[in-house]
């Protein structure tokens, strides 16, 4: 009766460790896929903030436009005013001329209120659009969201149940080889036990093995780990 080489049992737990460390693998990185669907979105809304801002501000100059507007129009009054009582023809035309003076300032005022108006317009639409452009992106990553909190859901229950499956697995192994086994395994992060190549290369860091290392790698009452990476190395009658 053939032996079972201790590794054998080892090299099949790998498979479903090398599974479950891709899964796991995936569930870390969706936080991340999420931050970066949600930043786009925060750059939408920085640009409808910024539309609002700017909106506001026009509204707020114009409002003090309209002030200045409004005492200025009274200063006519007033100045017209005083003009009917004015005493001499010097008197009456230093009023013309003030008049004349705060008609002057209104005109460039209503050019400035005119000039504002438009870009007041103008503004809504950018603001508008920002919205729409919002809308849009809230709306896709609603359903971008929820395909990965979807994901992320499937991703834990299986990983769950690959754990459950792995530790019955590894109960069935040479106890002292696992605990080896692991600590390469959580240093190399991709695997621990690798197969002896064609050539006599290693699996993992595909350095040239020495013959003897090769050899002891089928002896089942052999461990042989390789001189550059470290790795178990594994050498099955089937892979001669």
């Amino acid at each position: 009766m053939p032996v079972i080489h201790p590794l054998e049992p080892l090299f099949a737990l790998q498979k479903k460790d090398l599974k479950l460390i891709r899964v796991l693998r995936e569930i870390q990185d969706i936080p991340k896929r999420r931050g970066d669907i949600e930043a786009q979105l925060s750059g939408a809304k920085k640009k409808l903030e910024m539309a609002l801002d700017s909106r506001k501000h026009t509204e707020a100059s114009l409002r003090d436009i309209e002030n200045e507007i409004e005492m200025l129009n009274e200063r006519v009054i007033k100045y017209k005013n005083q003009q009917m009582e004015a005493d001499s023809n010097e008197q009456y035309r230093a009023f013309v001329k003030e008049i004349g003076t705060v008609e002057a300032e209104i005109k460039g005022q209503e050019e400035k209120q005119l000039s504002l108006m438009e870009a007041l317009e103008q503004g809504k639409k950018i603001e508008q659009t920002c919205q729409e452009q919002l809308d849009s992106e809230q709306s896709s990553i609603v359903d971008e969201v929820q395909e990965l909190d979807e994901r992320l859901n499937e991703l834990m229950e299986r990983a769950e149940q690959m754990k459950a499956d792995r530790r019955r697995v590894a109960e069935n192994t040479d106890q002292k080889l696992l605990q080896k086994y692991s600590r390469i395994l959580n240093n190399k992060k991709d695997a621990a036990i690798v197969l002896v190549e064609s050539g006599g290369y290693c699996g993992g860091c595909h350095m040239k093995l020495p013959p003897q290392a090769i050899n002891d790698a089928r002896n089942p009452s052999k461990v042989v780990g390789c001189n550059f990476c470290g790795r178990i190395v594994y050498n099955p009658a089937s892979n001669k």
